[in-house]
């Protein structure tokens, strides 16, 4: 579902457009539609992270093709990390017979270690370095 929203978005749809187009079936078997909110918020997180995220894939790419493929940009941020994405995926499907059915999805998962979405960690309140710590023996 995500990574639908993400290619309507590379296509130039607007969040709204994105939002109406996305479909969940529930058990009844009813469609509902992904909130506005929602869809907006995983676009907007993949947007601020798309520059680091295409720099990371595009130093995967030549261990997933050796013989390199060049990516021609999409004309927008979401679209050229998609374009890598699927470049590498499609790298490691030649490469490796066993991923000859992974999906862009999948190795985004694995790349980013599940984290592709992920809020942002908290920074940590007080002070975090040990260096002044003295150490207490519990005897």
């Amino acid at each position: 579902m995500i990574f639908a929203a993400l290619a309507l978005r590379a296509a130039g749809l607007k969040v709204i457009a994105v939002a109406a187009r996305l479909r969940l079936p529930d058990r009844a078997g009813e469609c509902w539609s992904v909130p506005a909110s929602t869809a907006g918020s995983w676009l907007s997180r993949f947007a601020s992270r798309a520059g680091a995220l295409r720099q990371m894939f595009l130093a995967v790419l030549p261990l997933a093709d050796p013989l390199g493929r060049l990516v021609a940009a999409a004309g927008s941020v979401t679209g050229d990390v998609l374009a890598v994405l699927d470049a590498v995926t499609a790298g490691l499907r030649a490469r490796f017979a066993g991923l000859d059915t992974v999906a862009a999805h999948e190795v985004a998962a694995h790349l980013t270690g599940g984290m592709l979405l992920a809020p942002a960690l908290p920074p940590l309140a007080g002070n975090t370095t040990l260096a002044a710590v003295a150490a207490v023996c519990s005897s």
